[in-house]
């Protein structure tokens, strides 16, 4: 990947069909001859102007440097960009032992997809219709990545102009446009090392149509690419969750043969620890095994997806001056994910209000009763307590399948000095979950397992094996639909003739209206199925948005203008807010531009935050009002108790508010040289959190108080508050967040010479801070995870691209490097001290040749010094040693490409 400036002289040159035709945030205008003046659009304004930068920090990355990077999928394309963090993203790796629905989300600044508003072709995407907690935006599984031309990232706030959702900014993907011709794409690819890990995808296009000559113009795009799955003990470095040097144990003592807790016997005399699913570690247990999730055979570090795309768009000429057209695209994303079998013992809980411990034990009347482990234990005759790994119902299967569609229609041209753009866009999105196996309910199999029949210790017959693999629940568990369907007309113009230039003004109205709808199996809310992960409740939710804007562009001297924008939103379900945004263009000379900008944002709630019904549970056994408890003494009541927890949405919930400020420079000493650093700064206000726990709340009962539900005052304790009656743990709005950094770019090309011509583009991100507010109020910094994540991934201090390119004819070449700094650990090392996780640089290489007219071959590789990640002892995912959020554990991978362009 690359970045290049923007001259005139290349807008010019580009025409009509294009807003911009390089990676980069700004150029400066150059001395040219005079041509005609054409007004393209740019992200981040509703204003058409005649250069392509404007006062924003854009980042523009085009087809050839997607390709280059290697990239296939718009994943994969958003792990390159240094504004985009690991921390708390959301990959298709996600969905193993987690409920993620196989979403996919972009994550600017580490704000997460909710936060991030994308765009393709300036539409709004719909919203993730399997949005759970923690899970928010936009499934980028939906964009169809092989139709894109190129791909604008605003890396700042933009609420005054797109309204909610762009918090931490925008990310707009520009489809193809007046392509004509045809082109297939071939891709395939293969880690080096053994195991799985292919991919394969294909690809084709065809466009026909002259819009000058014929009046209209018609593209086709569609593609289909399949990742196969990667086993966890396939690889060095995720080969077991034991790694005392780091600090990292994520073993389970729920093993097979399982293990006895009663008398301290662990595994039984004569049984043997070696095997998939139980593993001795003598420095941890002289008598009890442990079951390695990371060795266990079939379980995954890497899913089985398959992602299908189509795309269409239509523009017809209706007159020299306006034209109508139409965009339609589909998605599916199919996601086959393993994990190990469920965890069986009273270590679990189950039951509607999760209560329940699943207790697992053998009586002395079994065939299998370890009775001379339990003599020697001093325990013969008693009832033991088992942790038991259930290998009989097999592996945890499981299959998410995502569809997405998007039908636009719109009518855009002039009348008289204004342009004009009216269109309708409506977006659906379904999200169906199915279990294929290996999740039993506890109902049918606990009186299997407590029966006596069945050998907890060793083989059992085919018949108990087929009686056990009966309690697998399959079948689905969820499915979901979200829409959005909306009018959005704008109109711009310049309007007055200033000494300095033009005075530019943009008006528009939007309305839209978003659905939710979420449907989970009725046995969930029972909390019968084991190893699911709670119980759910169905969501059924709209609201409507409608809101007007304007956006004023200002010369105030030949070089500094100014830009303001305001933008009211009206939401159905909370009412009105209002955004401003100012920014500032100077360029006193043609090799110099400063810019800043200022502006305030909100994001509303989501409707699944605001809507989701309420549920009861109750708190762990020994929680104690500390109010009522240390006078009444009352155990059962106000002592060593339980207390009902209310979870659920809370739709009293406020907007998420934020200031978002800017500040660069751009120096561009000559045509070869660009450099530019943009200082940014958000502040986030209300921030939307998933409840407090109610440790918290009971602590701090001075600032939490209101938090606690309580019943009448007592005629015994007149003077005291009532019995708790419940402890609310809905979302809320709590606290803040301050971001700070820069983003760095340099970028250098040598004049052409015979034997081709040099490039060297580096992009980056570097944080000063990123600090959430405590419940104090004090804050606490969470950059390289300075005080330990709280999420998986993390904000490295310092994050870049770097691509080093050549090309001569038919040849090109390039090298890259992915970089990110070292960070603090998640948990101190084997000896208790704070441990730090090595930086990580990773190595790309790619060359292609024309070899005819209209084919070119391209090979690559990715990671080609077969560079293991950094070691880290992080336990929020369920893959250990390494970090999936942010490193390819297929590690080296070779591919390439074969691509014919029909002409």
């Amino acid at each position: 990947m690359k970045v290049k400036k923007l001259s005139t002289a290349v807008i010019h040159a580009l025409g009509a069909g294009a807003m911009v035709a390089a990676f980069a945030p700004v150029a400066i205008a150059q001395q040219q001859p005079p041509a005609p003046k054409e007004r393209i659009e740019v992200t981040g304004s509703n204003i058409k102007r005649v250069e392509g930068e404007s006062a924003l920090p854009v980042t523009v990355i085009t087809r050839e440097e997607i390709d280059r990077s290697g990239a296939t999928n718009a994943m994969e394309l958003m792990q390159l960009i240094g504004s985009n963090a690991s921390a708390g993203s959301v990959l298709a790796t996600s969905t193993i032992g987690a409920t993620t629905f196989s979403a996919q989300t972009a994550n600017l600044r580490g704000l997460t997809g909710g936060r991030t508003l994308v765009l393709i072709n300036g539409k709004r995407v719909n919203g993730f219709a399997g949005e759970v907690n923690g899970v928010q935006g936009v499934n980028l599984s939906v964009i169809p990545f092989a139709a894109i031309d190129r791909v604008e990232i605003l890396k700042d706030g933009a609420s005054a102009v797109y309204g909610s959702d762009a918090i931490a900014g925008v990310i707009n993907f520009i489809m193809r446009s007046d392509y004509r011709g045809a082109e297939v794409t071939v891709f395939s690819g293969v880690p080096t090392r053994s195991g799985g890990g292919k991919q394969e995808k294909y690809s084709a296009a065809a466009g026909f149509g002259d819009l000058d000559k014929d009046r209209f113009n018609v593209l086709i795009s569609g593609s289909f690419e399949n990742q196969h799955n990667l086993l966890q003990k396939d690889r060095n470095f995720s080969n077991t969750a034991y790694r005392a040097d780091l600090g990292l144990n994520t073993l389970s003592s729920n093993s097979f043969p399982a293990n006895v807790t009663t008398g301290g016997i662990g595994q039984i005399n004569g049984t043997s620890c070696t095997g998939p699913y139980a593993t001795f570690f003598p420095d941890l247990s002289s008598t009890r095994c442990f079951f390695d999730p990371a060795a266990a055979p079939g379980v995954e570090g890497i899913p089985d997806t398959k992602d299908t795309n189509f795309f269409g768009a239509l523009k017809f000429k209706i007159n020299n001056n306006w034209q109508g057209y139409g965009t339609a695209l589909y998605s599916k994303n199919e996601n086959h994910f393993i994990i190990q079998p469920v965890p069986i013992s009273n270590l679990f809980f189950y039951g509607p209000n999760g209560d329940i411990p699943a207790t697992v034990t053998i009586s002395p009347s079994s065939p299998f009763y370890p009775r001379a482990a339990a003599t020697a234990a001093g325990v013969n005759g008693q009832v033991l307590n088992v942790r038991y790994r259930s290998v009989l119902t097999g592996n945890r299967d499981t299959t998410d399948t995502n569809n997405g569609y998007q039908l636009v229609g719109g009518l855009k041209g002039a009348f008289g000095r204004w342009d004009a753009d009216f269109s309708y866009t409506y977006a659906e999105g379904k999200t169906k979950e199915i279990l294929n196996g290996g999740f039993p309910l506890y109902s049918r199999l606990l009186p299997l397992l407590n029966g006596g029949t069945v050998n907890l210790f060793g083989p059992n017959t085919d018949a108990i094996a087929q009686q056990v693999a009966g309690s697998n629940f399959n079948g689905e568990t969820f499915h979901g639909k979200s829409s959005s369907a909306g009018f959005q007309g704008k109109v711009s113009s310049e309007i007055w003739q200033l000494p300095a230039g033009p005075l530019a003004l943009a008006l528009g109205a939007d309305y839209r209206k978003e659905k939710l709808n979420q449907f989970y199996n009725p046995v969930l809310s029972t909390g019968d199925v084991s190893g699911y992960g709670g119980t759910f409740e169905n969501v059924n939710a709209s609201r409507d948005d409608t809101a007007l804007y304007a956006e004023l562009n200002v010369p105030i001297l030949k070089s500094l203008e100014a830009n303001v924008a305001v933008r009211t939103d009206r939401y159905s379900d909370f009412g009105r807010t209002n955004n401003p945004k100012a920014s500032l263009r100077f360029q006193p000379t043609r090799d110099i531009l400063f810019r800043a900008s200022y502006g305030k944002g909100f994001l509303a709630p989501s409707l699944f935050q605001l809507f989701v019904p309420q549920t009861n549970t109750v708190s762990p056994p020994g929680v104690s009002d500390p109010i009522r408890c240390p006078v009444t003494h009352d155990t059962g009541l106000d002592c060593a108790t339980q207390f009902t927890i209310i979870n659920g949405g809370n739709p009293s919930l406020l907007p998420e508010k934020s200031e978002n400020a800017t500040l660069g420079i751009v120096f561009e000493p000559t045509n070869q040289l660009s450099l530019s650093a943009d200082y940014f700064k958000i502040r986030l206000h209300d921030v939307i959190v998933a409840g407090i726990p109610f440790t918290t709340i009971l602590g701090d009962l001075n600032q939490f108080g209101d938090l606690v539900h309580r019943s009448p005052p007592d005629a015994n304790f007149p003077n005291l508050p009532g019995r708790i009656s419940g402890i609310v743990n809905t979302f809320i709005n709590l606290g803040s967040l301050h971001i700070e950094g820069w983003d760095l770019e340099a970028h250098y090309k040598v004049p052409r010479k015979s034997w081709g011509r040099v490039r060297f583009d580096i992009t980056g991100t570097y944080y000063t801070r990123n600090d959430a507010q405590n419940l104090d109020g004090s804050y606490t910094g969470f950059v390289s995870n300075d005080l330990g994540a709280i999420v998986p991934g993390t904000l490295p201090r310092w994050k870049h691209y770097a691509v080093l390119s050549w090309d001569s004819g038919p040849w090109t070449a390039s090298l890259a490097q992915s970089y990110q700094a070292s960070y603090v650990d998640v948990n101190p090392d084997g000896n208790g001290n704070v441990r730090r996780v090595s930086s990580m640089s990773l190595f790309d290489i790619q060359g292609s040749f024309t070899a005819f007219k209209n084919l070119t071959l391209t090979l690559g590789v990715k990671n080609v010094f077969d560079t293991n990640p950094p070691e880290t002892n992080q336990n929020l995912t369920f893959q250990g040693g390494y970090d999936p959020n942010y490193y390819d554990a297929r590690a080296r991978f070779v591919y390439g490409t074969v691509r014919y362009a029909f002409k």
